[in-house]
């Protein structure tokens, strides 16, 4: 096993961890705190890093990649949320969990070629995570509204680890550092253009700041493996992470899973092991 492929699924585990805490609070606390506070956390963690490493910023496309990769976290965000609040969860979230098909084609594009071990393996693990992300129908709004915001969700995310990658080849704290500040600006101006009010009752701040850190440490392992691995490899077993929440759900809150989404477990899991071993 690649040390790529462990950082990989690290950052999986931070993401999947950060989605579960963030799922739960974001219920009482809602969205926008949330957001506020473990984006704010996260973006003092790196500021905090790169000031005590006093390294000099990157050249500017570099940069710019780095503010591309942080835009395009917040619109995969938000895009998301939007489309579980007005159209079918079961439509949604599949269709948004196949962002690893944009990095994975990016790849290709730029020459890197997985074996056909690793390349059915990564099929595995696309297919697992888009059944696994699979709920059942309800009510709620149209397909066609549903396909528009998972698309957008997924062009969003993919275009993120698309962008982290080439933002990190000059270096992983000011890549971090400016897809961090990127993303706040963004939910700033969403929060200053709703004039939405966001408050944070005092006991849950510790939690959320535990969600800021761990969304540090996810986004650090996935720039340091697209450093040192195939890109298309390492974002899909990035991607892993609604497995890991989907995981914690089932045994920490008893939700049910159904049958599709435990075949899509066992795919994903199954895919992982057909990559490592590639």
């Amino acid at each position: 096993m690649t040390i790529a492929v462990v950082l990989a699924l690290a950052s999986s585990v931070g993401w999947g961890i950060s989605d579960f805490l963030g799922g739960l609070r974001s219920r009482t606390s809602g969205l926008l705190p949330v957001l506020v506070v473990s984006q704010v956390t996260a973006l003092v963690l790196l500021a905090g890093f790169v000031g005590v490493l006093g390294s000099t910023p990157p050249d500017p496309p570099h940069l710019l990649a780095a503010a591309a990769a942080g835009v395009s976290e917040a619109v995969g965000v938000a895009a998301l949320y939007r489309g579980l609040a007005v159209g079918r969860a079961s439509v949604v979230a599949p269709v948004a969990a196949a962002a690893p098909v944009v990095p994975f084609a990016a790849g290709i594009a730029l020459g890197q070629v997985p074996g056909p071990l690793q390349a059915g393996g990564l099929v595995l693990v696309v297919a697992g995570i888009v059944l696994a992300a699979h709920q059942r129908r309800s009510a709620g709004g149209g397909t066609g509204v549903a396909v528009l915001h998972g698309a957008v969700s997924a062009a969003g995310f993919g275009a993120f680890f698309v962008f982290m990658d080439a933002a990190s080849e000059a270096g992983l704290p000011w890549a971090l550092l400016v897809s961090r500040l990127t993303a706040v600006v963004a939910i700033a101006a969403v929060v200053l253009v709703l004039r939405a009010p966001v408050a944070v009752p005092r006991r849950t701040v510790p939690v959320l700041a535990l969600i800021g850190v761990l969304i540090v440490g996810a986004d650090a392992a996935y720039a340091a493996a697209t450093t040192v691995g195939h890109l298309g490899v390492v974002a899909v077993l990035a991607a892993f992470h609604p497995v890991v929440t989907i995981g914690l759900a089932a045994t920490l809150l008893r939700e049910r899973v159904d049958v599709v989404q435990r075949i899509g477990v066992a795919a994903a899991v199954l895919g992982v092991v057909a990559v490592t071993a590639a």
